[in-house]
């Protein structure tokens, strides 16, 4: 398997469409030519997780912090960032970045960590906003719909929600004229005004897929001018966002504290009543304070994130909501090992480990 063929799974799974304007998702550094040998997860990347991986055989590291975030005018290898990139050249490893996408997808690491408290009904606490979607329709000959259907389905299109391989086909007439000398129709005679039977053929695709189902679709047609609309939705992804909303059953803020520490995560810091009911969770994988006034507004009895600012605490308490500070590193981690097993089902021959040199730089005190 190419690096290509991994990064276009971490596509499907986690959508790098769906990650903010300001962040570096994806293949980052490496070959996407190159053949995987193993794969790492870790949070972040540095020496002791590219030794690691070196050690492992696994020639392709995927971190949820980019190693290149930024626009950079240079790098030397005797700095940080520059040594970090410098090493996965020489050593020939890809770094794949799964950063904001991770954390807005159905399925990615808010939602993990949803499960992992036991919540339920879980919504986007901010609507990630995307208009992602084209609707592409074509006009074939009714011998030739299925095989173009399932030529375009084949490439990712036709997936609404939880279903695949949906599409809608309207029969019709179609009519065309070749320029006699300069062509080669599939039916009828160029000069000659041609009316055929034809089906057009309608399905919804995300919009980083379009070339490809687009050639796909082509390649599978008999004309030789494929006479096709490519159109832009106001359809947003549903169950995309940055951050959770969700109910859990009624206990106190002490308790969800103590079932978050049973978990391995650190909390540093709690604000409000040990005792005051939680029965609406709000919470926000990384560095989430600036999403403490969303959490007011929809209600909930207590944000959770981490590295929470002075005076969004200060919001907080004025309107009665608890928060629960995590560290980054112990919050964010919970989601590798579900990505590991994703990719054993998915790749059952693939080394697959979770990192275990990423840097957890901090203690209670």
């Amino acid at each position: 398997m190419k690096v290509s063929t991994l990064v276009d799974f971490f596509d499907r799974l986690y959508p790098f469409a769906l990650a903010e304007e300001w962040d570096n998702v994806g293949l980052i550094v490496g070959d996407s030519k190159a053949e995987v040998t193993g794969v790492a997860l870790c949070l972040d990347v540095t020496h002791n997780v590219l030794d690691e991986a070196i050690e492992n055989g696994c020639n392709v590291v995927v971190t949820h912090h980019p190693v290149i975030f930024r626009a950079i005018k240079r790098l030397n290898a005797g700095e940080l960032q520059g040594g970090l990139v410098a090493k996965a050249f020489q050593h020939g490893i890809s770094l794949v970045a799964l950063h904001t996408n991770l954390d807005s997808a159905v399925g990615g690491l808010n939602d993990t960590l949803s499960e992992l408290f036991g919540l339920r009904e879980v919504k986007p606490l901010v609507d990630s906003g995307r208009e992602r979607f084209y609707k592409l329709a074509v006009f074939v000959p009714p011998d030739h719909a299925e095989k173009v259907r399932e030529a375009m389905c084949a490439q990712g299109a036709g997936v609404i929600g939880d279903y695949e391989h949906c599409s809608f086909s309207t029969p019709g007439e179609g009519s065309f004229r070749g320029v006699e000398g300069r062509t080669n129709p599939f039916t009828g005679t160029p000069g000659t005004l041609e009316k055929a039977g034809e089906v057009k053929l309608e399905v919804m695709l995300r919009r980083e897929i379009a070339g490809r189902v687009i050639s796909a679709m082509i390649g599978a047609h008999p004309y030789e001018e494929v006479a096709h609309d490519l159109i832009p939705l106001h359809n947003k992804e549903g169950g995309t966002g940055l951050a959770r909303i969700a109910k859990c059953d009624e206990t106190t803020l002490d308790e969800f504290v103590r079932k978050v520490q049973g978990l391995g995560i650190l909390v540093t810091r709690v604000m409000g009543d040990p005792q005051k009911p939680i029965k609406r969770v709000a919470l926000c994988s990384g560095a989430g304070s600036d999403f403490t006034g969303y959490a007011i507004s929809q209600g909930a009895d207590v944000y959770l994130t981490a590295e929470l600012k002075h005076h969004h605490g200060l919001a907080a308490d004025q309107r009665g909501m608890a928060l629960i500070e995590t560290d980054h590193y112990t919050l964010e981690q919970k989601h590798w090992p579900k990505l590991a097993a994703l990719l054993k089902q998915q790749y059952p021959d693939l080394k697959t480990k979770v990192s275990e040199r990423g840097p957890s730089l901090w203690r209670g005190a």
